[in-house]
């Protein structure tokens, strides 16, 4: 992996995670490569860079990257450093047919010439997600509108990974043409007119002002993107990003013995940061009612140490149809695991109930007194009818 590469996939926000180290809200501490009193470090989430304004620091004059960050930490040499990066990282797929990107440019008049990827525009959709997400990530610390959404929807952004999207990663300074290109490969951007100021191939965004969610592969990598409007509560509100794969947050751990269910990705988002529950059981998105997907149920079969899957869906007449429909279905796939179900106040769901209550144990209460699902739903008495 190319330095560039390296760059463009790890952040500076997965390096001071890695390290333990946390800014405050004006993106500053203290600084890790000297004896600092006063926090003298600034963070630069855009850029991915750190800066220290102490004189006692060796690194004081010098931007710092997050291959730097990682130099001065571990006293190692930039070689070294590059290796550990690779290591937070993680495995990266090399590009595939099914993967590849081809990219077009413009060719000035505004249609669009196919050209043979270069090595720096050959991004897989992995990787054009990736870097993405991370800067929808970086956005929500420079959004008070979002800041203030996410607050609303009672999610912490430094629990779970939250982004935002501004629609403005295309313009100005921030413009990058490959990007661009691999945006509109992804279904991030669609080419839409002309740019009235500055001429060219103007594009309509994809989930403007929408917080953003990532869907991840069995290898954790970020291969398909969920929007949720912040803006429109009455129409449509939800957006998959095309070709949609991967599940939220994630592949279940292989080790999972009880797996919760929840109907949507904020339902999902809410119950991970109650931290007895996660500590007991993995959390799992469904995509609606009707959005139980092959992967999904790939996913779950595969799970050698299951024992319980646990159905949590909204107290609705959708919600519980769905609950009886998916309870079924996992009776007949898994004969062996338990199915049990949540049960909700009439008319809510996880995160209305947590916007209305503060105290995160009523969730702790509501799962400590599921039922079975099979011994506690009774069928309707049937009527013999005799001669």
């Amino acid at each position: 992996m190319e330095i560039a590469a390296i760059k463009q996939s790890l952040t500076l926000a997965q390096v001071l995670q890695h390290y333990g180290l946390k800014p405050d809200k004006h993106g500053r501490l203290h600084c890790p490569f000297h004896d600092d009193k006063t926090p003298s470090l600034q963070v630069y989430y855009q850029t991915h860079t750190a800066y220290c304004f102490s004189s006692n620091c060796k690194t004081h004059g010098k931007p710092i990257d997050v291959i730097d960050f990682v130099r001065y930490k571990e006293n190692c040499t930039k070689h070294e450093a590059i290796e550990k990066c690779k290591q937070l990282i993680g495995p990266t797929p090399s590009p595939g047919p099914s993967q590849g990107l081809l990219l077009t440019s413009s060719n000035g008049g505004g249609t669009a010439n196919t050209q043979k990827p270069t090595a720096a525009d050959a991004l897989t959709r992995i990787a054009v997600l990736t870097r993405m997400f991370t800067y929808f990530k970086n956005a929500v610390h420079s959004s008070k509108p979002a800041q203030e959404y996410i607050k609303s929807r009672a999610l912490d952004a430094t629990k779970v990974e939250i982004g935002y999207n501004t629609a403005q990663f295309h313009h100005g300074s921030r413009k990058d043409e490959a990007l661009i290109q691999s945006c509109v490969q992804v279904g991030l951007l669609t080419p839409w007119g002309t740019n009235t100021r500055e001429g060219g191939q103007a594009y309509k965004p994809f989930g403007k002002y929408s917080i953003v969610f990532a869907l991840r592969n069995k290898l954790n990598q970020v291969t398909g993107l969920y929007f949720r409007s912040t803006v429109n509560n009455e129409d449509q509100r939800h957006f998959y990003l095309k070709d949609r794969q991967g599940l939220y947050p994630g592949y279940p751990k292989a080790e999972t013995t009880k797996l919760i269910l929840t109907e949507s990705i904020i339902d999902a988002a809410t119950l991970l940061q109650v931290e007895e529950i996660t500590h007991q059981s993995s959390v799992l998105a469904l995509y609606g009612t009707n959005g139980l997907t092959q992967e999904h149920i790939t996913a779950i079969t595969e799970l050698p140490q299951l024992t319980e899957i646990i159905l949590w869906l909204n107290a609705d007449e959708a919600g519980e149809a769905a609950t009886k429909k998916y309870a079924t279905q996992f009776k007949d796939l898994l004969p062996a695991v338990r199915v049990t179900c949540v049960q909700m106040p009439a008319g809510e769901d996880v995160n209305s109930l947590a916007q209305a209550h503060s105290d995160k144990q009523i969730f702790i209460d509501l799962l400590t007194d599921r039922k079975d699902f099979f011994l506690s739903f009774k069928l309707a008495p049937q009527i013999n009818l005799i001669d």
